[in-house]
């Protein structure tokens, strides 16, 4: 996936407000979920506090997804999570 980290870019901003995350990650859901390990995107927290970009894929070997560090100064990060399907 590295068409994605040439389309993010690396643009790096100073810690980021929630809202700021939120508009980042409603800017780049659709680029991060073209990837078929992708199956949820979202806001979280961080080790130290800060609102981050939470991607979860299907395994853990899907961790190794080419997805980037950061987005527009955002940290991302990755969790497997598995296979995610509505319930009847």
């Amino acid at each position: 996936m590295s068409w994605l980290k040439r389309f993010l870019g690396s643009s790096r901003r100073p810690e980021p407000s929630t809202s700021s995350a939120a508009d980042v990650r409603a800017r780049y859901t659709d680029s991060l979920m073209a990837s078929s390990e992708v199956v949820s995107v979202g806001i979280g927290q961080g080790a130290n506090g800060e609102p981050v970009i939470v991607v979860g894929v299907t395994t853990a070997e899907a961790q190794t997804v080419a997805l980037p560090r950061s987005i527009e100064g955002v940290p991302v990060v990755v969790h497997a999570v598995g296979t995610i399907s509505t319930q009847d």
